[in-house]
């Protein structure tokens, strides 16, 4: 039944590729006609790099960001430690302990970014280096949107995969987090492009290597954002689905491939936070220079409890910040996912029509285990425009999406392509009023 239903996917998704220009609806708009070359990802990545480097350099320019702690740390780790070497003059969210200063965040965006600190110094910008890992992960949305077109899991045509991609290039949180630099968005961004790189490597290549770099990507994602490890759920499912047929002894060997690298770099994780706290599960948040409005809901419930759920799924699926502009605080506490970027509304219409194709209730599944620790954390990430912690379920996101809008109109999508994009263009005019 399955090999039967993505038998058919395919057959549909070449008569798509195969109809003349003119058959679907808004197929010769202006707006299709320019954004169309989005679906190639070299494309998609020069024009975000563009676009993210003009909007970094307005306002404070492209020069480092006032938090640029991965800068640090990769310096501590060139220099033989794991506590900074070079304390900044403003320590938010800095851990304080026994007489030093760590990062509570794991540390592979300080791997990461060592080569460009041993090449230029801790001074070496943030924001640019940022901004280039942003245009990287919209080139990478579109060599996922391929892959699933090719694989026959989700085929859309160019038109569709370029909607989506411009969608989340210049109508999401990406286009406030890429060209801002500092820890926050550098981690987030980091983790995101892992998950997308998991993705393509489980959608694209065969064999022991697929799994191989699957679970590397995987475990880079969790060495950024733990919850990210739970992204594997659906890579997991889809790859045995698509070997099921293979003999056990081989099914078992690739899994082992790719387990291999996530258990060791959990491993090494647990490795870092002893050497730092003594004990392989302490990030030291005990002791980090949390924001004031933050100590008094730390102390009594701590950093995760049910107690911050409603905020969380207010500020983060339902507050609208165009309605709050009197009240930048209010703004700054996030906005409801689909209504910020609506062209996700084909994520939830998936799983309504698809409701009966496994895959889907794993892509669903992934998302509520990932939001967990969000929907339960303190905060919501302030200071931001748009639901940033929300990025971590981007990537199953994508995937219901383009199983979603496959026989959308394409004249809606770009209403809602439009809709995403003049909502974010407002909050780039908004960030930059705040000095930001």
């Amino acid at each position: 039944m399955i090999t039967s239903r993505r038998a058919l996917d395919a057959r549909r998704s070449a008569r798509l590729r195969r109809t003349r220009r003119g058959r679907e609806p808004g197929r010769e708009s202006w707006l299709l006609a320019l954004i169309a070359p989005l679906a190639r990802p070299k494309v998609a990545g020069l024009v975000a790099l563009v676009a993210y480097l003009v909007r970094a350099s307005h306002g404070r320019g492209l020069r480092r960001s006032d938090y640029p702690y991965y800068n640090l740390l990769a310096d501590a780790f060139l220099h033989g430690q794991l506590h900074l070497r070079l304390p900044p003059a403003d320590q938010h969210d800095l851990v304080a302990y026994a007489g030093r200063l760590y990062l509570y965040w794991p540390p592979f965006p300080a791997v990461l970014v060592a080569p460009l600190v041993a090449l230029f110094g801790p001074g070496v910008s943030d924001v640019v280096y940022t901004a280039v890992l942003g245009a990287f992960t919209v080139a990478q949305v579109a060599a996922l949107l391929g892959a699933l077109d090719r694989s026959g899991v989700a085929p859309l045509t160019p038109e569709r995969r370029a909607i989506l991609v411009a969608a989340v290039a210049f109508g999401s949180t990406l286009l406030i987090l890429a060209p801002a630099g500092r820890v926050w968005f550098t981690g987030q961004l980091v983790g995101w492009g892992c998950t997308l790189l998991a993705a393509i490597a489980a959608l694209a290549v065969r064999g022991k290597a697929g799994y191989f770099l699957t679970g590397l990507a995987l475990g880079c994602a969790a060495a950024t954002r733990l919850s990210l490890l739970f992204t594997g759920l659906w890579l997991a499912y889809y790859l045995l689905r698509r070997d099921w047929r293979l003999p056990a002894g081989q099914r078992l060997a690739r899994a082992a491939w790719g387990l291999a690298p996530v258990a060791a770099i959990l491993l090494l994780l647990g490795w870092y936070n002893s050497a730092r706290f003594g004990n392989p599960l302490e990030l030291g948040l005990d002791w980090h220079n949390m924001g004031a409005g933050f100590r008094e809901d730390y102390a009594r419930y701590g950093p995760f409890n049910l107690h911050y759920l409603p905020t969380n799924l207010y500020y983060q699926f339902v507050a609208y910040p165009l309605l709050a502009t009197r009240d930048w605080r209010t703004v700054a506490m996030g906005g409801g996912l689909f209504w910020m970027t609506p062209v996700l509304l084909g994520a939830p219409y998936a799983i309504w029509q698809r409701r009966r194709d496994p895959l889907v209730w794993a892509l669903a599944l992934t998302c509520v285990l990932v939001y967990v620790p969000i929907g339960l954390l303190m905060g919501t990430g302030f200071a931001q425009y748009g639901p940033r912690y929300l990025l971590d379920l981007m990537v199953p996101l994508l995937v219901l999406t383009a199983l979603g809008v496959r026989r959308w109109r394409l004249d809606i999508l770009q209403a809602l392509l439009v809709v995403s994009c003049l909502t974010y263009a407002w909050g780039v005019r908004w960030w930059l009023s705040l000095g930001w």
